[in-house]
Order: structure tokens, then sequence, then C-alpha cells
């Protein structure tokens, strides 16, 4: 009994799923735009990581928490390398 009820939801789950098409032509920007601005973030992300490697004024300590930060928050800890750590090594250089 308990596997013909099993047996009875996934054929309605399987009938919502297919009966779930869209008659009309929309066109959904929405994937895509997202998309497109995630890889851009990541992109950013990673351009960050590798500046951040790269800088010889960091101690290792200090660069793997500037990483992890960068992971764990993409657009705020990019926002916050490029406003605080950044700059910082900047007037360094200068």
């Amino acid at each position: 009994m308990y596997s013909s009820f099993i047996v009875t939801i996934l054929f309605l789950f399987i009938q919502l799923v297919i009966g779930a098409h869209v008659e009309d032509n929309r066109i959904i920007i929405g994937s895509s735009v997202g998309g497109v601005l995630g890889l851009i973030i990541l992109i950013l992300d990673l351009i960050a990581i590798f500046e951040l490697l790269k800088s010889s004024g960091r101690g290792v300590c200090s660069k793997l928490i500037w990483i992890l930060i960068i992971i764990f928050f993409p657009i705020g800890g990019l926002i916050l390398y490029c406003c605080c750590a950044r700059s910082r090594t900047v007037d360094e250089i200068v």
C-alpha cells in the first residue's frame, strides 16, 4: 500500500513537470543577465586574488584572510579589498 502511494505521487509529479511548459513566446532574460553579472564578479574576484597573491608587502596570514573574505563574500569582499587593502598597498608604494 505504501509503495502504491509513492508511485502515485511520482506519477503526479512527472505529469506536473511535463505539463508545465509555457505556451507563448516569452523571452526570459533574468537567468542570462544573472549569469553575465556572476561571470563579471567571478573575474573581478580572481583578479583581486591574483593581485593580492603577487603583492609583497603582506604576510601569509593577512593574504589568507583577505582571500577567504573575497571567496565567502564575493561582492562585499571585493569592495572591501578595493577600499581598504588595495589603497594601503598603493600608499606604501608611493
